[in-house]
């Protein structure tokens, strides 16, 4: 199977290359060797598509054919030789990142549709795609993945175009659509997220309100009182 979605090349090269900077990065400030600094940006650059693939079975992954490693590669020596003008750039960097969430979203999700996958996986799929290369970054940097914990709406934003881009295509079959919907929604709630200081919540522990509902907290407090 190839590549399913016809994203510009120009697209895919700066996000596989945005991937490795931010792995290279990444790694740098925890003072990594040379070789940690490379494995750790071409995992980032390529590993939210490596990870699709393999959930759909791919008997070849995908993103490790052509090109894509040398241009992770690309992204690791920015990342290394050149930080203070990669710093330079970071607001454009953010920009390109925000964008390519819903990019990276459609490349799993529409993979995961046409294997014939119900909505629900696909969505899981294009989740995982967007947010798959921040998770191995932050997994070799012996870290909790920033994606899963309260910050940033990185994973929300994946998640709200994930839902998005598959009800549209599936309920209406028009995929440019689902596609400018997708990549516009997750653009605007990280920017405006981001823009507001807006951190997603953590888990909330709703058991002692649920005893109460059933009145099991009232019975244990009466009981007591008896005593």
């Amino acid at each position: 199977m190839s590549e399913v979605l016809a994203v510009p090349q120009l697209v895919i090269t700066a996000a596989v290359i945005g991937g490795g900077i931010s792995g290279a990065l990444h790694a740098g400030k925890r003072n990594m060797d040379t070789i940690g600094v490379i494995f750790v940006a071409v995992a980032t650059g390529l590993g939210g598509g490596a990870i699709r693939d393999v959930l759909l079975a791919q008997s070849v992954p995908v993103f490790l054919l052509n090109n894509l490693v040398a241009l992770a590669l690309v992204g690791a020596v920015a990342g290394w030789f050149f930080t203070r003008l990669v710093a330079f750039l970071e607001p454009a960097i953010f920009v390109i990142d925000t964008l390519l969430i819903g990019v990276w979203v459609i490349v799993g999700a529409e993979a995961a549709l046409r294997a014939d996958l119900p909505p629900v996986a696909a969505v899981f799929v294009g989740i995982t795609t967007a947010v798959g290369g921040g998770l191995l970054r932050d997994v070799l940097c012996r870290e909790t993945p920033s994606a899963l914990m309260p910050g940033e709406f990185v994973a929300a934003s994946a998640l709200a175009a994930a839902v998005i881009f598959v009800g549209i295509d599936v309920t209406t079959d028009n995929q440019p659509t689902a596609e400018a919907m997708a990549i516009t929604t997750a653009a605007l709630l990280r920017v405006t997220t981001a823009r507001l200081r807006l951190v997603t919540p953590s888990a909330v522990d709703l058991s002692d309100r649920f005893r109460v509902w059933l009145g099991l907290e009232r019975h244990r407090t009466g009981s007591t009182g008896g005593r």
